[in-house]
């Protein structure tokens, strides 16, 4: 087995868990599935299926597909999983809102895509955002779509029902306070490496 310090801390997001009564997990029944596919230090943030854990797998679409694949074999609930690098979601915070610098965060948000659209679709995509003159701000950056919506997502053209069918991949998207939680808890989840200075 690797050592400890070298795991990689993961970030995976479900799509559509616990959202309007549909694909119901409970979170400790999350966390004890991940611990069985011997996922370390395993962390669940909010309920609409944000999992923090280490391992020392490098290949994260194969983490994601064992991960889809026990959700179903458990839950019988065919869920997608998209899966980041801790250092990836920070970079992502780090950088700061990209669409408007004095956004409302609550409003802001980035959906996390499984696959790189190609560059038809995301031509496509702002083609059809374009003509439709939407208030709502969007911008595709490789497996990201940054997003803001001023008047909040709720009543919105601009869904990620929208976005997936246009780019033809799917993902699912966090709002900014959620991203910035994800970072705090993925960063003590790391410093449980760092040897204590005496």
């Amino acid at each position: 087995r690797a050592l400890r310090g070298t795991m990689t801390v993961y970030v995976s997001m479900l799509r559509a868990v616990n959202v309007g009564g549909t694909g119901l997990i409970k979170m400790d029944a999350l966390r004890e599935l991940y611990e069985s596919l011997g996922l370390a230090d395993v962390r669940t943030l909010l309920q609409s299926g944000n999992v923090l854990f280490r391992s020392d797998l490098k290949d994260r679409q194969r983490l994601a597909k064992r991960i889809v694949q026990e959700i179903e074999r458990r839950f019988d609930l065919q869920v997608e999983v998209v899966v980041r690098t801790l250092a990836e979601i920070a970079s992502i915070v780090d950088r700061g809102p990209v669409l408007s610098p004095r956004a409302d965060p609550r409003k802001l948000h980035v959906m996390f895509l499984s696959n790189v659209p190609d560059a038809a679709a995301q031509a496509a995509l702002i083609k059809w955002h374009k003509d439709k003159q939407l208030k709502e701000m969007l911008e595709p950056r490789g497996p990201e779509v940054y997003l803001y919506y001023p008047d909040g997502m709720g009543r919105s053209k601009l869904t990620t029902g929208v976005i997936e069918r246009y780019l033809d991949t799917p993902g699912t998207a966090r709002n900014w306070n959620t991203l910035i939680k994800l970072v705090e808890v993925g960063r003590e989840l790391e410093a449980k490496d760092r040897p204590s200075r005496s």
